[in-house]
């Protein structure tokens, strides 16, 4: 994405809570470059720029970059001040982190993505902005650009080598299973009982399997605008995906739940890095509200899942897929 041309201001940050700190403002940051990144924890592109983000912090931050992590929640989940703080702590992040839960922040700035990233100058000026994953050389050159206009005239760094394999040169990505999310509300439920907004549903076990971007529910579950919640040992949710990865978004604590692929446990090359082996079954554990991976970004292929939900009480936001990988095409 080319650099921003057109003289615009930054706009100052909106009100929230700075769920880690300390508190910033644009004005008091003239002298600096500001990049503002727009995330959500449950967001699986935005996970996967953190590392990115945190190295850029570790580069540049004594020598005039200020990172600054507005969390614009998705679902109601993520408005909750603990779990974004507990979100915070469990990825490492080091730089402020503001939520904002009015999404007055999200308006100024006009945006409409997770992940989006802004590049302010050291005038207050926007200079850059790129939308989902990516362009991490690009970024990093931006960052470098505006710091030597700060007057840095000390050797940059050479640009980050790629993190993660599927993020080197060469890399493919295939035709997503879009997001599927659970709740009636954005919902996609092929289940013959339909959705009952608020209602306590039994849905039969003889359910078709779903095509992809759409799922199945088998067992009793209560409908939610957001999510369905399991409330028996065994409910379960089934989908088909075309998918490298397969992550749910679940609003629960202490959560357990079995997980199959074409009716098989989860083979080791496959494992998500949630998923463990206990007594020849994959089994998702989790212990705050979160994004769960489930299915690891190994191959690209379709698969058949089925989660099977071990704790009632357990809530289902969303299944999300990641479809990029290295290496030659499926057969």
């Amino acid at each position: 994405m080319p650099p921003i041309t057109v003289p615009l201001r930054a706009p100052e940050f909106g009100p929230g809570e700075w769920v880690q700190g300390p508190a910033v403002s644009m004005a008091a940051e003239r002298g600096r470059v500001v990049l503002v990144d727009f995330w959500d924890s449950t967001c699986i592109n935005c996970l996967r720029t953190l590392p990115y983000l945190k190295a850029w912090h570790e580069r540049y931050s004594a020598r005039g970059l200020t990172i600054v992590g507005v969390h614009t929640p998705e679902f109601e989940l993520t408005g909750d001040p603990a779990v974004v703080a507990a979100a915070v702590r469990a990825e490492g992040i080091p730089y402020p982190v503001l939520l904002d839960d009015s999404r007055e922040t999200w308006r100024l700035y006009a945006n409409h993505y997770w992940p989006a990233k802004y590049l302010a100058d050291a005038r207050g000026y926007l200079r850059y902005e790129h939308f989902g994953e990516g362009a991490y050389g690009h970024t990093e050159e931006m960052i470098q650009l505006l710091l030597r206009e700060t007057g840095d005239t000390e050797p940059m760094p050479p640009i980050l080598a790629p993190l993660r394999e599927e993020d080197r040169p060469g890399a493919v990505c295939y035709p997503a299973t879009r997001e599927t999310y659970i709740g009636y509300l954005r919902g996609r439920l092929l289940a013959a009982e339909g959705y009952r907004p608020g209602e306590e549903v039994r849905h039969r076990e003889d359910q078709e399997p779903a095509p992809p971007g759409m799922f199945n529910a088998r067992g009793a579950w209560r409908h939610e605008a957001e999510f369905l919640e399991a409330l028996e040992p065994g409910a379960e949710l089934e989908l088909v995906c075309d998918a490298a990865g397969v992550n749910l978004v679940a609003g629960s604590a202490g959560g357990e739940a079995e997980v199959e692929v074409d009716g098989s446990p989860v083979p080791p090359h496959d494992r998500g890095a949630d998923l463990v082996e206990r007594d020849g079954r994959t089994i998702a554990l989790w212990d705050r509200p979160r994004m769960v991976s489930l299915i690891g970004p190994s191959e690209y292929r379709r698969r058949a899942v089925v989660v099977r939900f071990l704790t009632p009480g357990t809530r289902a936001y969303t299944f999300s897929f990641t479809t990029c990988v290295q290496g030659p095409p499926p057969s």
